[in-house]
């Protein structure tokens, strides 16, 4: 017997998919948004444990029967979306965006899209995973796992424990969910996407369906929970945000927000379950699948041509309405309610579908993303991006490791910092040398170069930090240290940072960046040592050598290259540097006015001094050697200070 219909799921649905189109069109407004995907695995769960747990309690469950299903209501949307974008992208997309969404579309037809974006080792924030159009399959990767893994693991759990099915699923959601609470402080890409540390999401639902939270009698605690629940998921769509350790823990208040709403039911009595009941809501609930893989191509696919605009926001919103209707009507119940003599059809339709796919991303990704489409000038500029970084295997070690400069010389500094020092790395190993001199390299990416502090978003960082004071401790033959990172993050007012002191106030975000570096500098002076902290470098909103290459391809500049707006990010970072003792022990070397007069350069000769939004390029790296090496006092020329490193543009930088 089929269960009934509930139209405040499908409400709750429309609160998901709606938290998630909306963080995606202004993340601003709602960035914790993102959470509604964490409402669609509860009510994955929920559903399908339903299904597959009433059939097999009948004695009448079919894996043909259920993998049937699941294909009418999965594919026949995506392979649409899926064309129609891979169409798009090769009309749009410059060769290493449409090489990285060719490798999506691969790992979507093969139900692992969300391996594909953990592989690249780039979050779900990050600025070049946020530019592909495929990005959002990666819950469909964790869903169609799901789906292929649970029925077999749900019937033996019926077969060898009938009893203790519910605890065997509270014990591996147990599992799941410390798991996932461990590993986002350590690799939170591979906590975020892959799929056992999601799978306590999707067995909260499970235990659901099967019935192992005990009814509500009252009503009233009913309605009680309905709005909470709601509440809960709300609040933390408004409150989390990029720097929130997502998941883990934290996705703990809308899993249990939706688990409430679910478990409630709705009566219809209160304003919480009069929205979820609501035509309006319900019919979007209705439409949330389509709506979902629509919203995130035709935003992306918008703003690569246009540029993010909050103002054409409406006009995205309501196209993405207009697709999803049009598939729910269409295209998805069509097929999913047809008769089954359609799988005559469907099955080598579908399979050829996967085939061509297969193939067509197979030859762009042996071609690299078909570069014959453009000019030299637009490749070449766009291959900037691919370029890796620096001393890469050095990076992340337990200590400090990797020696840079002149090789038989004994390291007498220090080089410290995150993926931003990386991208120096070039700049001063070619300095180094030159002087006859050597440096040790200790980088942990995402880590702010400051001792005392912790990483609310990678915990890890305290450890990596203590390893090179530690280092530092056992080699006082090492005289100077050189700091280098992304100060603009490090140093803001919702920025990663906390320092605690002992007996006393823990400090967030700016102010624990502020006594982070008070810290730092004070320790390395009381060791006898010399601090040289190297600013940062102008950053900027979009990927600098995509910027460039469709500039040169379009003629339309998009990039805010303007001094004084560099400066105003640069100020709370600038504020702290300025509020440090004077001393000799200590230089602050100032980048941007090596790179900019009333405008910044961000290339030179055709070439990016960039690799993405905010990292130097090898190029643009050495392009400033010769500055860099004269404020280090590594040549004859006069060394640089806080005043004499603002001298104007390098006139070899344009």
């Amino acid at each position: 017997m089929a269960a009934a219909y509930r139209s405040d799921v499908d409400g709750l649905r429309a609160v998901a998919v709606l938290a998630v189109v909306l963080h995606h069109l202004a993340e601003s407004l709602l960035p914790g948004g993102y959470v509604g995907v964490d409402v669609f695995f509860v009510i994955s769960g929920y559903l399908i444990t339903g299904i597959i747990s009433r059939e097999m309690e009948q004695g009448r469950f079919s894996f043909r029967r259920f993998y049937e299903r699941r294909a009418r209501r999965i594919f026949p949307a995506l392979f649409v979306v899926l064309a129609v974008t891979l169409v798009a992208g090769y009309g749009a997309f410059l060769p290493s965006d449409y090489a990285f969404m060719l490798r999506a579309a691969l790992g979507t037809v093969f139900f692992s899209s969300n391996m594909v974006f953990w592989r690249v080792e780039k979050g779900y924030f990050d600025a070049d995973t946020r530019s592909n159009p495929l990005l959002h399959t990666w819950s469909l990767g964790v869903e169609e796992q799901f789906y292929l893994l649970f029925p077999l693991f749900l019937l033996a759990c019926y077969r060898v424990a009938r009893t203790r099915v519910a605890w065997t699923l509270v014990i591996c959601a147990a599992v799941s969910l410390a798991c996932a609470a461990v590993l986002v402080r350590t690799n939170r890409a591979a906590a975020f996407y892959l799929s056992p540390f999601r799978a306590w999401e999707l067995l909260a639902g499970a235990l659901l369906a099967i019935g192992f939270i005990p009814p509500a009698r009252s009503a009233l605690v009913r309605e009680i929970m309905v709005a909470g629940g709601l509440a809960a998921i709300i609040a933390t769509s408004f409150l989390y945000d990029e720097h929130t350790a997502f998941p883990g823990l934290a996705a703990l208040v809308p899993v249990l927000g939706a688990v409430a709403v679910i478990h409630a039911g709705s009566s219809g009595a209160s304003i919480a379950s009069r929205l979820l009941t609501w035509r309006p809501m319900v019919y979007v609930g209705l439409i949330s699948y389509p709506l979902y893989l629509w919203h995130w191509p035709v935003i992306v696919l918008d703003r690569y041509e246009h540029g993010s605009d909050v103002l054409r926001a409406p006009l995205l919103f309501a196209l993405s309405l207009l697709l999803a209707s049009v598939s729910y009507r269409f295209i998805e119940q069509p097929i999913r309610r047809g008769p089954r003599r359609m799988l005559t059809w469907a099955i080598p339709s579908a399979a050829g579908f996967v085939a061509t796919v297969t193939v067509v991303c197979a030859v762009g990704l042996a071609a690299g993303g078909f570069p014959a489409r453009f000019s030299p000038a637009v490749v070449r500029l766009d291959q900037a991006r691919l370029a890796p970084l620096p001393y890469i295997g050095c990076v992340d070690q337990h200590s400090p490791s990797c020696i840079l400069g002149a090789a038989g010389r004994e390291p007498d500094t220090l080089l410290w910092g995150d993926s931003h020092l990386l991208a120096w790395t070039p700049a001063l190993d070619h300095a180094l040398a030159r002087a006859r001199r050597s440096a040790v390299l200790a980088s942990t990416t995402g880590c702010a170069p400051l001792f005392e502090v912790e990483n609310t978003v990678k915990p890890s960082c305290a450890p990596a930090s203590a390893a090179v004071k530690g280092y530092l401790a056992q080699h006082p033959h090492i005289r100077t240290v050189i700091l280098a990172g992304l100060w603009s993050w490090y140093f803001s007012e919702r920025g990663p940072l906390t320092l605690a002191v002992p007996g006393g106030p823990t400090y967030q975000g700016l102010l624990a960046a502020q006594r982070g570096l008070q810290a730092t500098e004070q320790w390395l002076r009381d060791s006898g040592r010399t601090l040289v902290v190297i600013g940062p470098v102008p950053v900027y909103a979009s990927d600098v050598p995509r910027a460039l290459a469709m500039q040169a391809l379009t003629g339309r500049r998009t990039l805010d290259q303007s001094t004084a707006r560099q400066r105003e990010k640069d100020a709370p970072f600038e504020a702290a540097v300025r509020g440090l003792p004077a001393n000799a022990s200590f230089q602050y070397l100032d980048p941007l006015p090596w790179l900019c007069s009333n405008e910044c350069a961000v290339e030179t000769a055709g070439v990016s001094l960039y690799r993405d939004s905010n990292h130097l390029s090898v190029p643009g790296a050495m392009a400033l050697e010769s500055r860099l090496r004269a404020h280090l006092a590594l040549d004859s020329r006069p060394t640089g200070n806080v005043t004499a490193a603002r001298r104007g543009p390098d006139p070899t930088v344009r």
